[in-house]
């Protein structure tokens, strides 16, 4: 049976995002109520997407009892307070990362989270790539040895074709006023998802930021220099003003002390040992993770699982992210708070 999903902000996230992947698991999610804060938007989705009704106040949705589980796809600095009126309303909720725009306001969605029944998931896709999965289970697995060393990049170009609507249609994305900074958060919150996923807690770091293009305001490039709690250390280069022929969202290189491990986009390879051939790992069907992540979300509404990217989760790769922020303004090195204290 279905689960009636209303939907609060239908802009791009939603519609290049999420709807591709809701349009293909009918017998899991139907939609039957949208919400923008531009009434127009909602219009247009709703003359897709046959029965939804549209609202112009979020909270009219949320009174809606029809409505039982809620995609929260609001711009960063709303998503606090929409993420907890939704919990507060008794439905089952999967909010777009990264969790808020202050450590603060995460901590106020971990007790409103521990409070509801409802199932709470953040929609952090990367927790459920499947090549960030398997490298996960190949270096738990011990097959490269002991990690002591990585690096990670991402590099793109704001102003490609592609790039270009995320950072035009929305000012918060150009403009934003949380400490975040636009891409700094949005775009890092993937990265380190991935790389606490793979390679466990990050203990300290050391950040530096730069500021190049016009496209959006604040840092457009980040360099942080990381110490892991199993003492492996690394760096992530982040560059999102990158003119480049090929774009990459998270490359990833661990190296361990008997092999090494290479994650690119959808595909995984790993050497076990000097003067072994490499093993390769393309998973079928690659799309990010989203379906997984949907899939998730369904099958914990339904009692069948349990959710994977949960509030906990989200809270913790934040956590890594302001660190990130507080070391670039001090020019400082920094520890990361484990945020032990405030899951449990």
């Amino acid at each position: 049976m279905s689960v009636n999903l209303g939907v609060i902000g239908t802009g791009s996230a939603f519609r290049r995002l999420h709807l591709p992947v809701l349009q293909k698991m009918p017998e899991d999610f139907r939609v039957v109520a949208l919400a923008n804060r531009t009434r127009a938007k909602a219009e247009q989705f709703a003359r897709e997407i046959s029965g939804a009704k549209v609202y112009d106040d979020y909270r009219a949705l949320l009174d809606r009892p029809e409505v039982e589980a809620v995609l929260v796809a609001v711009p960063i600095e709303f998503g606090a307070r929409v993420f907890i009126d939704a919990m507060d309303a008794g439905k089952h909720v999967l909010a777009e990362k990264p969790i808020a725009a202050t450590v603060a306001e995460a901590r106020h969605i971990l007790q409103a989270s521990k409070q509801t029944s409802g199932v709470i998931a953040i929609a952090e896709n990367f927790r459920y790539r499947e090549d960030v999965v398997k490298a996960r289970e190949i270096i738990a697995a011990g097959e490269i040895g002991d990690v002591y060393c990585f690096q990670i990049t991402t590099k793109f170009d704001l102003l490609t074709d592609f790039r270009r609507p995320w950072f035009e249609k929305g000012m918060w994305r150009h403009s934003p006023s949380h400490p975040g900074i636009s891409m700094i958060s949005d775009m890092g919150v993937h990265v380190i998802s991935s790389l606490r996923d793979i390679l466990g807690e990050v203990s300290e770091l050391y950040a530096q930021m730069l500021d190049t293009a016009t496209a959006t305001e604040g840092p457009d490039c980040m360099l942080v220099q990381l110490t892991l709690s199993s003492h492996a250390v690394g760096h992530y280069l982040a560059c999102y003003s990158a003119k480049v022929t090929k774009e990459t969202v998270f490359d990833f290189m661990a190296f361990g002390k008997t092999g090494s491990l290479q994650v690119t986009e959808g595909e995984v390879q790993w050497l076990r040992a000097p003067g072994t051939s490499a093993l390769t790992y393309r998973p079928e069907g690659y799309d990010r993770g989203y379906k997984n992540q949907w899939r998730n979300f369904y099958r914990a509404i339904r009692g069948e699982e349990a959710v994977v990217s949960t509030p906990e989760q989200g809270y913790r790769d934040l956590l890594v992210i302001d660190a990130a922020l507080r070391s670039a303004c001090s020019g400082q090195k920094v520890r990361v708070e484990s945020g032990q204290e405030d899951v449990e």
